[in-house]
């Protein structure tokens, strides 16, 4: 009995040390010596071969590429009649079957939750690809697209950050912003600055450099996470405690100028002159405006350097270590129905890898790596506030303007918006009744539109 219960113990051991030595099953087979051929969408292929495309070929020169550019959707788009990019879309997907799809964040969630893509994770798990070093919340705000599931990877992000003038600051003896403020608090700060020079020597505090007042109220609402619609885009959720404290605060701002509210002239002039002239102290913008700021002195010598920082942009009090600043333009994937999943899912995980995030943060293009310890400075300046605030998570506030509703609802709403908040900065209605009349009318015109895109979808079954 005893020698029996040995061998057991041997048999075991030896099927334990045969896994060891072998290892598990792989999830997606092994590259067989680096070839291959995969399909990819992309802008256009020079543009996909300059970002990506030549590096992978340094690393792997004997996987071929074919391009699928997404210019074929805007070729069919030359003709004048009504075009439904998203509608347009899915047939480009499903007549150029690519392996790897670049997608935008909305097309994303639509493709991962209608079983398009391929799910990442058990192969990240076994090649214990690094997720750790993203931004934090980044990847749980791709599970989130995808119902708790990883169904792509984003190398590169947008985000607003809060640029401000040191010089403004200290020669005026005002205490500089801070990050985490709320909008209440750099509308304070900003109004410090109301009394400082006058006409066209005037200093602002905030500079709202683009969009006007709606802009305002619009970057007011997403930060709270506030929502135009029903998760259907079938009812207006204008009405409610929320907006209305938002275009309180907003049209109280621009009324007493704690807030600078360009004119269609100063626009055209130059939507941040303002702020490269000196005459404006805070401005929100991305990180394509930091090399703005560096490069225009340069070539326009009327304008001095400005000596800048930043710090994030505006938060909502109640979740006050969330943006909703966070944007994801370009989200890889494998495509659910791909024959060549491990030769699309190395390109995959080379462009969210290490060396491309590195390679990223020294182009200065705009956008920003996901990777946090790549991209650590700009001229000197502390990167940290891009990578403070995690993404707010079950919003997809935009302020006014609405992806997710017809386009012809979006085309008339807005009028109305100028028209009611210009009215309320005059004083001619109070908030309550600009917002009850634009629940109204804005429903009425959401019907309307809902109606005549249905009538159409029907006409072409």
């Amino acid at each position: 009995m005893a020698s029996k219960w040995k061998i057991g113990v041997l048999l075991l051991t030896v099927v334990a040390l045969m896994s060891g030595c072998f290892g598990e099953k792989p999830v997606l087979d092994q590259l067989e010596e680096g070839k291959g051929k995969i399909k990819v969408v992309s802008y256009n292929e020079e543009s996909f071969y300059n970002e990506y495309g030549n590096y992978f070929n340094i690393k792997y020169p004997d996987i071929e590429f074919e391009v699928v550019s997404y210019q074929e959707l805007d070729a069919n788009n030359q003709d004048g009649e009504p075009f439904d990019y998203e509608e347009e879309m899915d047939k480009f997907i499903e007549k150029n079957k690519p392996d790897v799809l670049l997608l935008s964040d909305t097309q994303f969630e639509k493709y991962a939750q209608n079983g398009k893509l391929y799910g990442l994770d058990q192969i990240i798990s076994q090649e214990k690809f690094d997720l750790e070093g993203y931004m934090p919340g980044l990847i749980d705000l791709i599970r989130s697209k995808g119902n708790g599931t990883l169904y792509g990877l984003a190398p590169s992000f947008y985000t607003n950050v809060l640029y401000y003038n040191r010089d403004l600051f200290k020669e005026h003896n005002i205490e500089p912003p801070r990050n985490k403020m709320s909008w209440q608090e750099v509308i304070d700060l900003s109004k410090r600055f109301t009394s400082i020079g006058s006409g066209d020597n005037q200093v602002y505090g905030f500079y709202q450099s683009h969009g006007g007042l709606r802009s305002v109220v619009g970057q007011i609402v997403s930060s709270a996470g506030l929502n135009l619609f029903d998760t259907k885009s079938e009812k207006l959720l204008i009405n409610s405690d929320g907006w209305k404290k938002a275009i309180k605060m907003a049209t109280d701002a621009v009324r007493d100028k704690s807030i600078g509210n360009p004119s269609s002239e100063q626009r055209n002039g130059g939507m941040d002159e303002p702020f490269f002239q000196g005459k404006a102290a805070m401005v929100k913008q991305g990180t394509w405006f930091a090399q703005q700021l560096r490069d225009r002195p340069r070539y326009d010598k009327k304008l001095k350097e400005i000596n800048w920082d930043i710090v994030t942009a505006p938060i909502d009090p109640s979740s006050p270590d969330e943006s909703s600043n966070v944007s994801l333009s370009e989200i890889y994937g494998v495509a659910a129905d791909s024959p060549n999943k491990r030769t699309a899912w190395e390109f995959v995980k080379f462009v969210n890898g290490p060396e491309m995030a590195k390679a990223s943060a020294r182009s200065m293009n705009g956008t920003i790596p996901t990777r946090k310890d790549y991209f650590k400075e700009i001229d000197g300046r502390s990167t940290e506030s891009f990578y403070l605030l995690k993404p707010k998570l079950g919003t997809y506030s935009s302020g006014f303007w609405d992806t997710k509703a017809p386009e012809k609802f979006n085309e008339g709403f807005m009028p109305l918006v100028d028209e009611s908040l210009k009215a309320v900065v005059d004083n001619k209605k109070t908030v309550d009744e600009a917002v009850a009349e634009l629940e109204a009318k804005g429903q009425q015109l959401l019907n309307k539109a809902h109606e005549e895109q249905k009538a159409k979808s029907n006409d072409q079954k």
